[in-house]
């Protein structure tokens, strides 16, 4: 308790919430089948892979979701997981962790690594967003001419993100304006704190 109490509980929340993070099992399976536990540097290859198809699997989940439509309650839960889950781990690895910490060792591929994720992180929560909008929150917003397009959800859902006007679609309800409002929480922890210390201090010359 030598950082006090609060600073405790919210240690250990973080740390615990780190085993129901899915991207966890597939390093782990990545690197239980691909990686030498004797080389350090397998080791990390290999979990890199495995967070790579993690990446790649949630895009075609979310992707398929949005296009064929799937409005079922365990797809709902799962897309608001995966925006917990999006935030979370990036938070944790870029932010809270050790190694988040010390930025001297970065090597410049590890850095460009970093801002390609956080790109990608921001990209797949606007997409969920825009699942969200486009089908399970369909009647909770006015769309023009009556008729809700797909891209008409992801527009509304980027320009949202970015606290920016899509006069085509519109929150009608108070479940609306809660979903949008959401998203926006999301997207300032993003673009602002995590964004932050995401980009490396560079020293000038002069």
């Amino acid at each position: 308790m030598k950082n006090g109490i609060i600073f405790t509980i919210f240690k250990i929340l973080i740390e615990s919430l780190n085993y129901v993070s899915l991207v966890e099992l597939f390093k782990y399976v990545a690197k239980k089948l691909l990686s030498d536990p004797s080389d350090i540097q397998s080791v990390v290859s290999a979990s890199r892979i495995g967070v790579d198809i993690f990446i790649i699997f949630k895009w075609i989940f979310i992707i398929s979701a949005m296009n064929l439509e799937w409005n079922s309650t365990i797809v709902i839960y799962f897309v608001w997981y995966l925006i917990y889950s999006n935030l979370y781990t990036y938070f944790y690895y870029h932010v809270w962790s050790k190694e988040a910490m010390n930025t001297e060792d970065f090597e410049i591929d590890r850095i460009r690594r970093r801002f390609v994720t956080l790109m990608l992180s921001i990209g797949f929560s606007n997409l969920c967003f825009a699942y969200l909008y486009r089908i399970v929150y369909l009647s909770d917003f006015e769309w023009s001419d009556k008729i809700p397009l797909n891209t008409k959800a992801l527009w509304f859902s980027f320009a949202n993100s970015l606290t920016a006007n899509y006069e085509y679609v519109k929150p009608i309800t108070q479940s609306g304006g809660e979903i949008t409002l959401t998203q926006l929480i999301v997207s300032f922890i993003f673009l602002t704190i995590i964004l932050g210390k995401s980009i490396p201090q560079t020293k000038s010359i002069i």
